[in-house]
C-alpha cells in the first residue's frame, strides 16, 4: 500500500507538470486563448496519469475500454469535486480560499487514490457489473454538479415559506395556531433538516435547503444504481445511462420546483418503482423497505395516495384477482399513512379539527378554469402520444414499464383532481412520463420508428422542463426596488391570496415576515362561497363562513399589532375573488380595530401591481 501510495504521488506530481508545460507550449506555440491552452493541459495530464497509474502505481493492462471510461468518469468527478468542494469551504462558509485548497489537496487526491484502487483498475473482476464503485460515482457526479446548476437560483415560492415557517415553529410558534397552512405537518418536518444544516454549518436557509436535497438526492440514486444492478441485467454502459435517465427524469422537470412536494415524491418513490419494472418479483424485505420510504412521498399530500392505488388498480385488472391490494407494499403504505394520520392527531390536532374543516369550504377559490386545465394537459402530452402509440404496434418492446406508465397516468389525474393549475403539480406527471420513455427506448430491441419515437418525446419534455428554467418571482422584483429606495425597512407583511407576494419576497430580501399566514387564503374562498350561498336557507353555513372571513381580518391585526411590520405591501389586483376590484383596505376596515393600526402607516407610492404603506417611526 505505502509503494503504491509513492507512486501515485510521483504520477500525480508528474501529470501536474506535464499539464503546466503542455499549456505554456500551446499557448506560445500554437497561438490559443488561456482557456484552450489549459484544456490541452489538462488532456495532456489526463493521458499521462492515465498510462502512468495503470502501468506503475496498480500494475493494470492498458487499453481496456471500461477501464478508460471509468477513468474518464473519474477525471470528470474529480474536477467537479474539486470546484464544487472550493465553492462549498470559499463561498458557503466563508473560510478562506487558502483553506479551501487545502481541503481540496487533501480531499481529491484521497478520494481519487480510493476510486483507482478498487474501482478503476480493479484486479480479477473484469467488468463485472456487481460492484457498486459505478454507481456510486455517477451519483456523486451527478449531485457535485448541482451546485454549480442551482447557483445563486432562489427557492420556490412555498419553499421559501416552509423555511421561514418551520424556524418560526422551532422557536416556539405552534403550528396551525400561530402558523396557519393548509398543507399537513409533514411538510414542516421535511424542512427541519435544512433548518439545522444552516444552524450547524453556519450557512443561510438557502443553502441549508440546497445541501439537505443534494444529500437525499445522492443516497436514492445509489439505491436505484443498487437496484439496477441486481435486478436489471443490464451491461456496466447501459446501467450508467439509465441511472444518468433517473437522474435527469428527477431533476429536469424540477428546475423551479426543487424541494416542493412533488418533487420529493418522485425521489422517494423512484427507488420503490425501479424494482416494480422487472418481471422477477423483489424480494419481500426490499419491497417493503422501498415501499415504506415512497409511504413518506405520499403522505406529504393527500392526493398523492392516487399513485400507489394505480399501480394496485392496474395490476388487479391485470391479473383479474384482488389480491394485489394485500401486497405487502400496500400493507407497508396502510401501516405508515395510518402512523402518520395518528400522530397528526396526537401533536397537530388543530390540523384536523380547525385547518381542514375551514380548507374543505374555502379553498375551492384556487381553482383554475376546466380549460386552462385542458390546455396544460394537452401541452404537457403532446410529446407522449407518439411513442405511446408505436408501443403499441412495437412488439420488439419485451419489457413494457408498467409502472411507470401508470404512474404517468396518476400524475395526470392528480393534476386534474387538484385543479389548480400549477404548473409543479404536473412534475409527477412529467418526471415519470420522461422515465417511462427512457425504460422503452433503452427495452426496444430494435432502432427504427419506435426508439426515434421515445427519443423525441424524451428530448420534448426536457425541452418542455428547461423552457420553463429556475424559479422567478416578478413581484420581488417591484418590492425589492421600493425596499431599496425606502431604505432600512426590516419587516413586511402584504393584504394578498398569493404567497409569491409574501414570504419568499421577505426571504429573498432578508428581511422579517410577520404575519403567521403564508397569503390570504382564507379570504377569497370565503366571499366567493358566501356570495353565491342564500343565508336564509343555510344560515349555519353563511355564519361558518362569516366566521372564517372575520377570524383572517383579526388575525391580520392581531400580527400587525404584535410585529409592527416597516412595510405593508397591498395587493391591488382581485385574482382569485368573483367580485372585480376588490378592495383590501376597505375589507380590513371592516374591523373597527383596523383604524388604530392602520393609522400608523403612511401611502408610499405603488409598483405595477402593489400599493405600498410604510409605518412611522
Amino acid at each position: 500500500m505505502l509503494r503504491q501510495l509513492l507512486r501515485f504521488a510521483g504520477i500525480g506530481g508528474l501529470a501536474t507538470l506535464a499539464h503546466v508545460c503542455a499549456a505554456l507550449v500551446a499557448e506560445k506555440g500554437l497561438q490559443v486563448s488561456a482557456q484552450q491552452a489549459n484544456f490541452i493541459g489538462f488532456l495532456t495530464a489526463v493521458t499521462l496519469s492515465y498510462v502512468g497509474h495503470a502501468r506503475f502505481t496498480f500494475n493494470a493492462q492498458v487499453g481496456s475500454a471500461a477501464q478508460i471510461r471509468r477513468f474518464a468518469l473519474l477525471s470528470l468527478l474529480g474536477l467537479a469535486t474539486s470546484s464544487s468542494t472550493v465553492w462549498l469551504v470559499n463561498t458557503v462558509l466563508g473560510f478562506s480560499f487558502g483553506i479551501a485548497m487545502a481541503v481540496v489537496a487533501i480531499l481529491v487526491p484521497a478520494a481519487t487514490f480510493i476510486a483507482m484502487r478498487f474501482w478503476v483498475f480493479r484486479h480479477g473482476t473484469g467488468d463485472s457489473p456487481g460492484l457498486p464503485w459505478q454507481g456510486i460515482a455517477i451519483s456523486a457526479a451527478v449531485v457535485l454538479a448541482m451546485p454549480i446548476l442551482f447557483r445563486g437560483q432562489m427557492l420556490t415560492n412555498d419553499v421559501a415559506w416552509y423555511l421561514i415557517a418551520t424556524r418560526d415553529w422551532l422557536q416556539g410558534a405552534p403550528l396551525y395556531v400561530r402558523i396557519m397552512e393548509i398543507n399537513p405537518p409533514l411538510n414542516f418536518y421535511f424542512t427541519v433538516p435544512a433548518i439545522l444544516a444552516a444552524d450547524q454549518l453556519g450557512i443561510s436557509d438557502t443553502h441549508g435547503q440546497y445541501l439537505v436535497v443534494w444529500v437525499v438526492l445522492f443516497a436514492v440514486l445509489v439505491w436505484c444504481s443498487a437496484i439496477i444492478r441486481a435486478e436489471f441485467g443490464l451491461s456496466p454502459s447501459r446501467q450508467a445511462i439509465l441511472l444518468l435517465g433517473i437522474a435527469a427524469a428527477i431533476i429536469v422537470p424540477a428546475l423551479d420546483s426543487l424541494a416542493q412536494r412533488e418533487f420529493y415524491l418522485v425521489v422517494l418513490m423512484m427507488p420503490w418503482l425501479l424494482i416494480q419494472v422487472p418481471t422477477r418479483p423483489a424480494s419481500r424485505r426490499q419491497e417493503i423497505a422501498t415501499a415504506a420510504v415512497a409511504a413518506l412521498g405520499v403522505c406529504l399530500k393527500p392526493h398523492f395516495v392516487l399513485f400507489p392505488m394505480a399501480i394496485t388498480v392496474s395490476r388487479m385488472i391485470r391479473t383479474r384477482s384482488l389480491w394485489p391490494i394485500l401486497s405487502p407494499a400496500n400493507l407497508t403504505f396502510l401501516a405508515v399513512g395510518l402512523a402518520y394520520i395518528g400522530l397528526v392527531a396526537l401533536f397537530h390536532p388543530s390540523y384536523l379539527t380547525d385547518i381542514v374543516p375551514m380548507a374543505r369550504l374555502v379553498y375551492g377559490a384556487y381553482s383554475a378554469a376546466p380549460m386552462v386545465l385542458v390546455g396544460v394537459v394537452l401541452e404537457e402530452s403532446l410529446f407522449l402520444l407518439l411513442p405511446a402509440v408505436v408501443a403499441l404496434i412495437d412488439r420488439d418492446a419485451r419489457s413494457f414499464p408498467y409502472p411507470f406508465v401508470e404512474m404517468t397516468l396518476a400524475g395526470l389525474l392528480s393534476y386534474l383532481l387538484q385543479a389548480k393549475g400549477f404548473a409543479y403539480h404536473m412534475i409527477p406527471f412529467q418526471s415519470f412520463g420522461l422515465m417511462a420513455c427512457i425504460l422503452l427506448l433503452m427495452n426496444s430491441k430494435r432502432l427504427g420508428a419506435f426508439s426515434v419515437s421515445v427519443g423525441v418525446a424524451a428530448a420534448g419534455v426536457v425541452g418542455l422542463s428547461l423552457s420553463e428554467g429556475f424559479p422567478h418571482n416578478y413581484t420581488l422584483n417591484q418590492v425589492s426596488r421600493v425596499t431599496r429606495d425606502l431604505g432600512g425597512v426590516d419587516s413586511m407583511m402584504a393584504l394578498t391570496p398569493h404567497v409569491f407576494a409574501g414570504p419568499p419576497v421577505a426571504f429573498e430580501l432578508g428581511i422579517k415576515w410577520t404575519s403567521r399566514y403564508p397569503a390570504n387564503w382564507l379570504v377569497p374562498g370565503a366571499l366567493n362561497r358566501l356570495a353565491k350561498t342564500d343565508c336564509t336557507a343555510e344560515p349555519a353555513l353563511c355564519d361558518q363562513l362569516k366566521a372564517i372571513v372575520a377570524r383572517n381580518r383579526s388575525d391580520n391585526i392581531e400580527d400587525m399589532i404584535a410585529n409592527q411590520p416597516q412595510l405593508l405591501v397591498v395587493d391591488r389586483e382581485s385574482e382569485y375573488f368573483d367580485t372585480p376590484n376588490f378592495d383590501w383596505l376597505a375589507f380590513m376596515a371592516e374591523d373597527p380595530a383596523w383604524a388604530g393600526v392602520f393609522d400608523d402607516y403612511a401611502y408610499v407610492g405603488k409598483s405595477k401591481r402593489y400599493a405600498y404603506y410604510l409605518r412611522s417611526p
